[in-house]
């Protein structure tokens, strides 16, 4: 009898239990909405017109979820119709404003109009994100950026400063690379550079080998050349005989390392510019900052070093070349014979500071050259033409600083009574 009453209670629970859940189940679901938040969540702007100048304040939920907004691109375009001395439109936000693309899509048209119709606008009010988006595709597409008040060309002072500020810039940048540069330098002799020796090997070959031929053109046609327009003149003294001298001096103290310091420049800095800007390009310089190597180790570094050590050497290469082509001139057009020209030579080249000079300008200008390829490549845009104009900008500025520094060197020995 007990097992009867306990075996009917638990049913009797049990039987509750399910009702009361069956109950909760079916009950609905009742939740309170003002009429304050149901306004608010669909999208809506208010329009103030004072004299020539039209406000647009945009107000609630400007979302792809709120519904269509054809309503209201109809209420602006007859704002902006009515207004007949329109000439400016301020856009603005409330700081509770919710938008997304809807919002984005619905300005693009209202600045599409003000164009048309052109009539000045502003965006400065509207959220940040907002405006840094508009910024960017109008940058993209080669015009001013929105919101910005058109601007009279800057005056001559204007100019002035825009130029010191650039070169400022310049000046900071070209600063930063050269400690960084010795930095690395410093971690390569204290064994702690990230530098391949294979990496070595490969500039040198590709800037020292592999420019054999066209120094070697250019050296032997400049010191033809110089023989050329020497003996024209020392002909008059009845003294062609020197044209040897000329030639010899002229190669190994200036022509020679000059030579091939622009030959660098137009091809080797060229080179250097265009493969770390095209690796930064293709964000390989970012993977390796992401695997925590150092692009001024791994990648300048080596080719710099290349640049310094076989610059020297195409120097007395190309000295030889050119002595070579005053040779030719001198045997062949002014009837000198070749142990005469020699002794000639030799009496010329009686102190080996001449040969030591030009190869001291050839070091300055093998690092000077390095260091401004890879400067241009590092500092490189992100898009094609960033590209070109680094190439370029590379050639120009070795090239003009190659000079630059011959002429310093040039003023120095002067001074020092070296030559």
């Amino acid at each position: 009898m007990a097992r009867n009453v306990i075996a009917l209670s638990c049913v009797v629970v049990c039987y509750w239990f399910r009702r009361n859940a069956k109950a909760k189940q079916k009950a609905p679901l009742y939740i309170a909405v003002s009429k304050e938040q149901v306004e608010s969540s669909s999208p809506s702007f208010k329009l103030e017109e004072m004299d020539d100048r039209l406000s647009l304040r945009f107000e609630g939920t400007w979302v792809l979820a709120s519904g269509d907004t054809n309503t209201l691109r109809k209420e602006w375009k007859r704002a902006l119709g009515a207004g007949k001395n329109l000439k400016k439109v301020l856009f603005e936000a409330k700081p509770n404003l919710k938008w997304d693309s809807s919002l984005a899509a619905f300005l693009s048209s209202c600045i599409v109009d003000c164009k048309a119709k052109g009539i000045r606008f502003e965006l400065s009010s509207l959220p940040s994100g907002l405006v840094k988006l508009f910024d960017m595709t109008e940058v993209i597409r080669g015009e001013a950026k929105v919101g910005e008040v058109e601007k009279d060309s800057p005056g001559p002072l204007g100019l002035i400063g825009s130029f010191v500020l650039l070169g400022i810039e310049a000046v900071r940048n070209a600063l930063s690379f050269i400690g960084e540069w010795t930095l690395s330098v410093l971690r390569l002799f204290s064994c702690r550079a990230r530098c391949r020796f294979g990496d070595f090997l490969e500039s040198c070959k590709a800037c020292g080998a592999s420019a054999l031929p066209v120094v070697t053109l250019v050296s032997f046609l400049t010191g033809l050349t110089m023989a050329f327009v020497g003996s024209v003149q020392l002909d008059k003294f009845n003294a062609r005989i020197y044209v040897a001298d000329l030639v010899s001096l002229a190669m190994v103290r200036e022509m020679g390392g000059l030579m091939v310091a622009i030959v660098m420049s137009g091809r080797t800095c060229a080179a250097f510019a265009a493969e770390l800007g095209n690796m930064k390009l293709n964000e390989e310089i970012d993977s390796l900052k992401t695997f925590g190597i150092s692009p001024m180790d791994f990648l300048v570094l080596p080719r710099t070093l290349a640049l310094f050590v076989m610059t020297p050497m195409l120097t007395l290469y190309a000295d030889v070349v050119g002595i070579l082509g005053g040779v030719f001139v001198g045997t062949m057009m002014m009837d000198f014979s070749l142990l005469h020209y020699f002794e000639q030579t030799q009496t010329a080249l009686n102190s080996m500071w001449d040969v030591y000079s030009g190869l001291i300008k050839s070091l300055a200008f093998g690092l000077i050259i390095g260091m401004v390829g890879c400067q241009r490549g590092l500092n490189c845009g992100n898009d094609s033409a960033a590209l070109g104009r680094a190439v370029t900008s590379a050639v120009v500025t070795s090239i003009t600083l190659v000079v630059v520094a011959d002429a310093s060197f040039e003023v120095f020995y002067s001074l020092m009574d070296w030559r």
